[in-house]
């Protein structure tokens, strides 16, 4: 993968997490209409960031093991920073 491809991944994944705390708020706040949206940007950035994820999973399956550490890190880092902004703004705005 590329830098490019690097960098839009992490947005990816943070957008993913981000979003998938929105959708799972939704869920207890009985709206239809804010339900219905959080779940199309949670399903969405879910496909579209394992795009990324299936791909790198084939491109790093043979390599060494802190290179498959990296991608670990890599993902893990960019998912949590996603559900901690998302929490933060959560806990603001539902006040």
């Amino acid at each position: 993968m590329n830098l490019t491809e690097w960098i839009t991944w992490g947005i990816l994944l943070f957008a993913q997490q981000f979003t998938f705390v929105f959708s799972g708020r939704a869920k207890s706040s009985g709206s239809l209409t804010y339900s219905f949206i959080s779940g199309l940007g949670s399903h969405s950035t879910w496909f579209f960031s394992n795009l990324f994820f299936v791909r790198s999973i084939i491109e790093f399956r043979d390599s060494p093991w802190p290179i498959k550490l990296a991608v670990c890190v890599f993902y893990v880092t960019f998912a949590q920073a996603g559900t901690q902004v998302a929490m933060r703004i959560a806990q603001r705005i539902e006040k």
